[in-house]
């Protein structure tokens, strides 16, 4: 094949990450016909589709789950009258789950996402792992802003990350800590204009993601120092199964009245509810009732969880129903 000269090395590379990569996954060709193809070796070809990859080029949707998990979702939607569900198989390995619904969130994202949209991001491991995962088009103008103080730190480590924080247009995060130290330094941080500008723009956001922790001396909120086990022991005593920024609500999604979420700089609950399509990311035995709670609660509009939770959710519903028809 006769090689094109005079061409800027940078257009010319990923012209050969594009080529090899529609020969492989569009016109099934394989990894020799290619090599013959383009010129190249067969090693070479191998590192082209690794590299294409890498850099999102080839991006991979599982149309498979719409037919295998569309009844469960839809069943899911009914009993807890939610506009949207997004079911994805168990994972073999329980340590996966978080990683396997990151995944399945960035997807979520990436078919709904229009241009100029902005994202409202809540904290913790689901969170920040579905920005890894998420890859968008550089002129789609997508920005961000933080629905809670606290997360500079794991979002400034990902701007420069391929596929992470520098994709964005603009990054608006709010410049406060998760906590105060106390309930008069919140009600002051609350006050700066700087604070009240980011939490204003928060509720112009077209879609919101936020994790559901749980409530048990390894849940994300004890691992990132944002209180200790004896803090949230003490507020488990008081019927706390779970929280959303921060926030503790009952097994019935009512909020508790604690004195820690008045030292809280972020989105209330009540505020929440009012912002547009918040996904939520969540799923594991640990947090079935953080999550049961959430849902009745009302505070989500779209729920991201695995197959074994959401059979675990549902048959926690019948139960309740249950419960209330044989008056307990």
């Amino acid at each position: 094949m006769r090689r094109l000269k005079n061409l800027n090395p940078d257009i010319y590379s990923e012209n050969m990450l594009i080529k090899a990569a529609w020969y492989y996954y569009k016109e099934n060709l394989t990894q020799n016909e290619i090599a013959l193809l383009l010129d190249i070796s067969r090693p070479k070809v191998v590192r082209l589709l690794e590299k294409a990859r890498a850099e999102g080029i080839i991006q991979f949707h599982i149309k498979g789950h719409e037919r295998n998990c569309l009844s469960m979702e839809k069943e899911f939607k009914d009993v807890f009258s939610i506009p949207d569900a997004f079911i994805i198989p168990t994972p073999v390995h329980k340590k996966d789950v978080s990683t396997s619904l990151s995944k399945a969130c960035a997807q979520y994202l990436q078919s709904k996402l229009q241009p100029n949209d902005m994202i409202g991001l809540g904290w913790g491991k689901a969170i920040s792992k579905t920005i890894d995962y998420l890859t968008l088009d550089p002129d789609s103008n997508i920005s961000v802003v933080t629905l809670t103080g606290g997360v500079n730190y794991y979002l400034h480590n990902r701007r420069f990350q391929k596929g992470g924080m520098e994709q964005f247009q603009d990054i608006h995060v709010i410049p406060a800590p998760f906590l105060a130290s106390s309930e008069d330094m919140a009600e002051s941080l609350l006050s700066e204009p700087s604070i009240k500008e980011i939490l204003d723009l928060g509720k112009l956001s077209t879609y919101n993601i936020v994790g559901i922790g749980g409530v048990y001396p390894d849940a994300t909120i004890i691992q990132e120092e944002k209180m200790t086990v004896n803090e949230l022991m003490f507020i488990k005593q008081q019927q706390a199964v779970g929280d959303i920024l921060g926030q503790f609500y009952d097994k019935n999604g009512n909020l508790l009245n604690l004195p820690h979420h008045k030292r809280l700089i972020g989105t209330p609950l009540p505020a929440l509810k009012k912002l547009n399509h918040v996904i939520a990311v969540a799923g594991g035995e640990k947090k079935t009732e953080a999550i049961y709670g959430a849902l009745k609660g009302k505070y989500i509009h779209t729920m991201i969880t695995d197959e074994a939770t959401a059979v675990s959710l549902l048959q926690m519903e019948v139960n309740s129903q249950n419960d209330i028809h044989s008056g307990l």
